[in-house]
């Protein structure tokens, strides 16, 4: 489970990226569909590819 605590802590940066942008430009519809479909996984895959994880071998 420790494995996947970077991805979900770029996605949740990704979920607040989100909400802050779609409350500032005031998106509706696609744009703001796109818009959460996107930032969530863009941001676990930038966070995950930033902290290399662990190998299991000593």
């Amino acid at each position: 489970m420790k494995d996947y605590l970077p991805y979900l802590a770029g996605a949740l940066l990704g979920v607040l990226a989100a909400l802050l942008i779609s409350g500032l430009l005031t998106l509706q519809g696609t744009a703001q569909l796109m818009l959460f479909a996107l930032l969530p996984a863009f941001g676990g895959a930038i966070i995950e590819r930033a902290f290399p994880r662990r190998s299991g071998k000593s």
